[in-house]
């Protein structure tokens, strides 16, 4: 078993070909990550049901319009009673389905609300892991910034030496 205890993983740097300390949090921010994604899809999709739900409020308000103007139109020449009474059973049971089709949007705007604030959590956290990989970035190329000058200092002294011992 290996001493010195827990080493940070490394991954390669393509840029400066050298290894370089992983972001520790990575796996919280990629899983974070697709948490928000997975909560996208979601919004949309029930974004879509609560306009099916107020195009189809909207349709039947229009049909109750449209028979309240027929009820009117014939219902001033004269109706048959029966004709009538059918009528206005019709009416009760679209101001039933309207009554109903209000709940359902209302159910579908709660639970897009919900959706929406569970996102807006997922896309705060996914920002705050995103501020932290760039420290974490900014911080690791300061590190190697400092050690690129070490060496090049080094260097610069060992050249030094060798020419004044040749001298």
């Amino acid at each position: 078993m290996k001493r010195g205890g827990w080493r940070k993983p490394k991954k390669w740097d393509k840029r400066r070909r050298k290894l370089v300390a992983a972001f520790p949090l990575q796996i919280l921010l990629d899983h974070t990550r697709h948490r928000m994604e997975a909560a996208e899809r979601l919004l949309r999709m029930l974004k879509r049901k609560e306009e099916q739900a107020q195009q189809r409020l909207q349709e039947l308000h229009g049909y109750k319009s449209e028979y309240q103007v027929r009820l009117s139109g014939d219902g001033a020449s004269g109706m048959d009673i029966i004709l009538l009474r059918d009528f206005y059973a019709f009416m009760v049971k679209l101001d039933s389905a309207i009554t109903h089709q209000e709940s359902e949007l209302k159910q579908a705007r709660a639970h897009w609300q919900t959706a929406r604030e569970s996102w807006l959590a997922l896309r705060q956290k996914v920002k705050a892991y995103e501020t932290l990989a760039l420290r974490h970035a900014n911080q690791e190329m300061r590190k190697q910034e400092r050690m690129d000058q070490r060496q090049t200092d080094e260097n610069a002294l060992r050249k030094h030496l060798r020419r004044e011992g040749t001298h």
